[in-house]
């Protein structure tokens, strides 16, 4: 395989990391398991640039980020 081709491949195997974090990660896609309290945890998400606030589960230390109304 070329320099070129090995690029491609390790270019596409990063997004395919990167994207499959975001879309399959429990914490963003806002699992309803458990009894999940907002914390004082507010930021602004670096990727979409929304105010996002951290939920808890006092019983199991399970975290989730959930998108803050505007």
């Amino acid at each position: 395989m070329s320099l070129g081709g090995q690029f491609v491949v390790l270019v596409f195997v990063i997004v395919f990391a990167v994207a499959g974090y975001f879309i399959w990660d429990r914490r963003y896609r806002g699992e309803n398991q458990g009894n999940f309290k907002p914390t004082n945890e507010v930021f602004k998400d670096p990727t979409t640039g929304k105010l996002t606030r951290v939920y808890e589960d006092p019983a199991t230390g399970k975290r989730q980020y959930r998108e803050e109304p505007s």
